[in-house]
């Protein structure tokens, strides 16, 4: 077999003149130009200053603060404490997949910082550590957001309050 035909990543698109064969680094692939390259299902380097990545932020946090109040462990004096974007991979799937991993915490010293249970990193840094959640993006559909795992990466431990109120 040839060897440059195995070893050709490519992605078959359709589109309305038929499909249409193309490497991973052929821009006119609506995939690739719009998924930043590759195959699609495979997991690559978000854009954290896209906007569809920074909702997918904001998206997850509301979602951790909502089950943290509703499974009791964040109560009415506590704050979801929120640091940078360490890193934000994307996949496409039945919509867009984010892996979002954040500095965040939850504190009891800073409410009188936060802005509606939310408080910067900046200002109150008790208890920040480093944790992964996945959500994913299907603008079509009745419920937008989907929200996967949370991973405990580094510091507090936080999944039990993502957990305890799916």
């Amino acid at each position: 077999p040839n060897s440059a035909l195995i070893t050709m990543k490519a992605v078959v698109s359709t589109q309305s003149t038929g499909a249409k064969l193309c490497s991973d680094n052929d821009e006119s692939s609506g995939i690739n130009a719009e998924y930043g390259g590759g195959m699609p299902g495979g997991i690559y380097e978000g854009d954290l200053e896209s906007p569809a990545a920074r909702e997918a932020v904001k998206q997850a946090l509301g979602e951790f603060k909502r089950r943290a109040e509703k499974s009791g462990k964040l109560g009415a004096g506590d704050s979801v404490v929120v640091g940078d974007v360490v890193d934000i991979k994307t996949q496409v799937v039945a919509g867009q997949k984010f892996i979002i991993t954040i500095k965040m915490g939850v504190s009891s010293n800073c409410g009188d910082k936060a802005e509606q249970g939310f408080v910067s990193a900046k200002l109150c840094s008790d208890n920040v550590g480093t944790h992964k959640i996945e959500v994913i993006s299907q603008p079509w559909m009745k419920v937008s957001y989907q929200f996967g795992d949370f991973e405990d990466v580094e510091g507090p431990e936080l999944k039990s309050m993502w957990n305890s109120s799916k």
